[in-house]
């Protein structure tokens, strides 16, 4: 039987939160578009990035616990997903950008 370790699970978490939740929120952000313009919700969109935000930063923070290892597998995952995290917080915090500086509704 495969032992799986509490770690490892935290440690992966670390990895994957951010690429889902940026692309989760994408997907989200296109798919209500036309429902904000209509009804004039626009704090919908703060919602989802705010939303993917902490995701990602729960990532950030799963990948970090495992820094303090000495193990060389754990430590390298743990700067893999702390780096992993940063960067998709900042294709998150772009995305958001370009949403709300200019509005897709006319």
């Amino acid at each position: 039987m495969i032992e799986i370790r509490r770690g490892s699970i935290a440690l992966w978490i670390g990895i994957i939160a951010g690429p889902i939740a940026w692309a989760s929120a994408l997907q989200v952000r296109y798919s209500i578009v036309v429902y904000v313009c209509r009804n004039h919700m626009y704090w919908l969109m703060w919602l989802v990035t705010l939303g993917a935000l902490l995701i990602t930063a729960f990532g950030g923070f799963c990948a970090w616990r495992g820094w303090t290892d000495s193990t060389p597998r754990v430590r390298f995952m743990a700067l893999g997903g702390l780096s992993i995290s940063a960067l998709f917080a900042l294709a998150i915090i772009s995305a958001a950008i370009r949403d709300f500086s200019a509005r897709a509704c006319p």
